[in-house]
């Protein structure tokens, strides 16, 4: 058995050896990266690893201890994103690992059909990443500001807060709506992940949603940072290798 395994960062389109100089070390214990053709002018960014800490056992024991995964998904993500420019990447999943190179071609042979679809969705394609956020604390200020003297204006007060939190509240799910129609229509895909949205009876999380981009067009997004004078925050992330958008 080999002392070595092949560990495979993402699959990029070029039609030249991609460069790698400025590239990330990669993972803890692995050698220089290398690019190898794996045919139809794709090639796989790989890294050789030690089986002793990559192989079937080690990684099981691995997995089970965040201080050892956390370093080495930081590193894989690094490596994907030195690649964002070019013109179609393709990201594989962490602890993606083979016996061989011969092995990594081997794969993308007996996968072309489907690989090539994804490729061409994501060809000069980045991810962005929005989330709105419902900010309670202007609407709390205003109806805290009246004047209370006595306990029945005091209850007054708090009815109040209630009432103008609940009213904007609902206004701005209907803005983030608004906004995630407006965005997916600029976008060549988007997903909109709802149950993270609802996950707590209450949630204050308006929209979290995802969207592919062409590269030219990742300004546009950026304008999403506009909406915090309308009492929501924005978290706009990116551009990415188009993570959610490889299935």
């Amino acid at each position: 058995m080999s002392s070595t395994l092949s560990y495979v960062f993402c699959l990029v389109r070029s039609a030249r050896r991609p460069g790698l100089r400025g590239v990330t070390d990669g993972m803890p214990g692995g050698s220089e990266l290398r690019a190898i053709e794996v045919g139809g002018g794709l090639w796989a960014i790989v890294q050789s690893v030690p089986a002793a800490q990559y192989g079937e056992e080690a990684l099981a024991r691995g997995l089970q201890n965040l201080d050892w995964v956390g370093p080495r998904a930081i590193a894989h993500e690094r490596v994907i994103e030195s690649f964002l420019s070019a013109p179609a990447l393709l990201p594989m999943q962490l602890f993606t690992l083979f016996t061989a190179d011969d092995r990594v071609a081997d794969h993308v042979r007996s996968d072309r059909s489907r690989i090539t679809r994804i490729l061409k969705r994501v060809e000069k394609k980045v991810e962005w990443g929005v989330r709105l956020t419902f900010n309670e604390k202007s609407a709390r200020e205003k109806a805290s500001k009246k004047s209370v003297r006595s306990g029945t204006q005091f209850l007054a007060r708090k009815r109040d807060i209630l009432d103008v939190n609940r009213t904007r509240l609902v206004a701005a799910r209907r803005t983030a709506a608004g906004v995630f129609k407006a965005m997916a229509r600029q976008a060549a895909a988007s997903q909109r992940r709802t149950g993270l949205e609802r996950a707590a009876p209450g949630s204050r999380l308006l929209l979290d949603a995802a969207f592919l981009v062409s590269a030219d067009k990742s300004r546009t997004f950026q304008h999403a940072r506009e909406l915090r004078g309308a009492g929501i925050e924005v978290s706009l992330t990116g551009p990415w290798p188009a993570y959610n958008f490889i299935q």
